[in-house]
């Protein structure tokens, strides 16, 4: 009489019991693994959206800065050079493997306006549509009769 109450006391888990949890894990890891990726993906593709859009507000701001400073309004190139490129880069501080910005031509103001963008990161470039005002990742074309751009990062090979 001893003996059965030793084994009814017993309790624990059956190797049954544990393969069906088991099995319920293992299911749950098939259907969330998938998911967790697809966010990655998406989030990575999030990133260069705001890398490019960093870059954007840096050239901006420099574009800014030369447009206070500069007296040869129609013309910023005479004023952009390596130092600008320079703090333009290390402001936007990314890494960016090209990158060129373009502005309008026409009054003084447009000259400094950055109205397109090409940012290149690794295999995957991103563009500012200068009539949409929308970034895109399909190539924009630009006409260098409308548009002055500026090489301001190229490709290393």
């Amino acid at each position: 009489m001893k003996n059965e109450k030793n084994l009814q006391s017993n309790k624990g888990f059956t190797l049954v019991e544990l393969i069906v949890v088991l099995v319920i894990l293992a299911i749950l890891a098939a259907i969330l693994v998938p998911a967790l990726l697809g966010y990655i993906d998406r989030a990575k593709g999030q990133q260069i959206v705001l890398n490019a859009k960093s870059c954007l507000t840096a050239a901006q701001a420099e574009m800014s800065s030369l447009y206070a400073a500069t007296s040869d309004t129609s013309n910023p190139l005479s004023s952009i050079g390596a130092s600008s490129t320079k703090r333009i880069l290390d402001t936007a501080d990314v890494p960016a493997d090209e990158l060129i910005v373009g502005v309008k031509k026409g009054s003084k103001h447009e000259n400094f306006t950055i109205v397109y963008v090409k940012y290149t990161e690794g295999d995957q470039s991103i563009y500012l549509d200068p009539t949409t005002k929308q970034w895109v990742e399909e190539a924009v074309s630009v006409s260098s009769s409308d548009y002055t751009l500026y090489t301001l990062k190229t490709k290393s090979k």
